[in-house]
């Protein structure tokens, strides 16, 4: 289990089920829509559906709670702001890649250790 710290947006984040909950929770972390939509291989579209109606296809479902994940990974690290712009920047243990590329890309496990080597202090 994670350990949810003391910022009120990975607190929410840790406590999302619902698809809705963990777009708006990962909103508030500092991702938009676009960023939640390249990175699960959906559009932009689906992920306002998502936020409204959490009505999500398993496979949608599956990646933004990988995106949640992750983002936790980070949470003793970063601050919440600082998690978003992580998955966004190019990142030397993908290979000068952007996370939300690699997540794209099907690379779950290889952003998931990457993830853990920064929140260890691997220099990335």
């Amino acid at each position: 289990m994670t350990q949810v710290i003391g910022q009120p947006e990975m607190r929410e984040l840790a406590r999302a089920v619902e698809a809705g909950a963990v777009v708006r929770a990962l909103e508030r972390v500092g991702f938009t829509q676009k960023t939640l939509a390249w990175a699960t291989g959906a559009n932009e579209r689906s992920v306002r559906n998502w936020r409204t109606t959490s009505a999500i296809r398993p496979e949608f479902d599956e990646r933004l709670r990988e995106v949640r994940e992750i983002a936790l990974l980070l949470e003793d690290t970063l601050t919440s702001r600082g998690i978003s712009q992580w998955f966004t920047a190019r990142n030397r243990l993908l290979g000068g890649r952007r996370p939300v590329d690699a997540l794209r890309e099907g690379e779950v496990d290889a952003v998931r250790q990457a993830a853990v080597s920064f929140a260890e202090g691997g220099y990335v």
